[in-house]
């Protein structure tokens, strides 16, 4: 070989390492997380190392709301949201171009709490219990958001109007409970980990979980959709193996986090992400994750995004009926 075949085979090799190389990288994902426990699938691939596994460096960014959370995507400050399908589907009705790649959990996140003035009611089931709230103060998380509407649902299949209570903003579980101990209202329709406060603290009662089967149908059909893990298109198209290694990555992480032998391993990993700085903030927290643990799911129910699409056209919060089939 003389030298000038020798030099050019030798670039050739360095080329085809360089090119090796840069396959070998990782693909980053960087992730929305939420305050609570409904990103805790993410947080287990992460510290179980099912990201690595499946050639993606993933990590977390806190964005407490859904909608910022898909504002933040479009605008490619990450790559993976978790709304819920309200908000994905919403989003995509405007104009987002957003596929959905795994889910975080599967159920309705949402359950109506009545406070210590109203707990024996919860006795009723529903749709009784919803009579008793005629003339109450109702705390949802935010005006507008999918609690009120689905509270609202809950009156109308009870033979009630919205207009028989009276909604009050109170945000998430850390700041709803305080306003439910303090009388600020009578009941709060909001998502785990208040239902661990009730359990734990005995000052409060989970009086419908449609989770659990409890509520209108409509509501319970939201079941197998809770909490989406979405990207955008154009993303996947540039990187097309991204999504179906997250998907792998998530299954991975629930089999890990439904095992009921790991909640302890569980509980350290969440803890490094989430605290209740308060009295039996670890004891609630664990009672909440506990009930949750069933919940975590990676693969998504369409039919539950369908009847999240249906819903929202039914409440007026879509302007028309909606085929879900492009986000998939």
């Amino acid at each position: 070989m003389n030298r000038t075949s020798l030099y050019r085979w030798l670039a050739a090799g360095f080329t085809l390492l360089a090119c090796a190389a840069a396959q070998a990288q990782p693909l980053t994902l960087r992730i929305q997380d939420y305050p609570g426990i409904v990103g805790t699938l993410a947080r287990v691939a992460i510290e179980k190392g099912y990201c690595n596994d499946h050639g993606l460096k993933c990590t977390l960014t806190t964005i407490p709301a859904a909608p910022l959370g898909v504002q933040t995507l479009m605008a490619g400050g990450i790559e993976v949201s978790l709304p819920p399908p309200e908000v994905a589907i919403q989003s995509v009705v405007k104009g987002a171009d957003l596929k959905i790649v795994s889910t975080s959990f599967a159920y309705n996140p949402f359950m109506l709490i009545l406070g210590k003035d109203l707990m024996a009611s919860a006795d009723k089931g529903y749709p009784a219990v919803m009579h008793d709230l005629k003339s109450k103060k109702i705390g949802v998380t935010a005006r507008g958001a999918a609690p009120e509407f689905q509270i609202k649902t809950m009156l109308k299949d009870a033979g009630m109007k919205d207009d028989d209570v009276t909604f009050v903003a109170v945000g998430s579980p850390n700041t709803g409970y305080p306003a439910l101990l303090n009388k600020q209202v009578d009941a709060v329709m909001s998502f785990v980990p208040f239902d661990g406060f009730c359990d734990v603290l005995k000052t409060c009662r989970i009086a419908v979980m449609p989770a659990k089967g409890e509520g209108p149908k409509t509501l319970v059909a939201l079941n197998g959709g809770g909490g989406l893990y979405v990207m955008r298109k154009d993303f996947l198209i540039k990187n097309p193996n991204a999504g179906e290694s997250y998907l792998k990555a998530m299954r991975d992480a629930q089999k890990f986090a439904t095992n009921p032998a790991n909640l302890d391993e569980l509980m350290q990993i969440t803890l490094k992400y989430y605290r209740l700085d308060m009295p039996k903030g670890d004891e609630i927290l664990r009672n909440s994750l506990q009930r949750f643990q069933s919940a975590f799911t990676a693969d998504v129910k369409k039919s539950a995004i369908q009847a999240a699409a249906d819903y929202l056209f039914e409440t007026g919060q879509i302007p028309g009926a909606y085929d879900v089939s492009p986000m998939f």
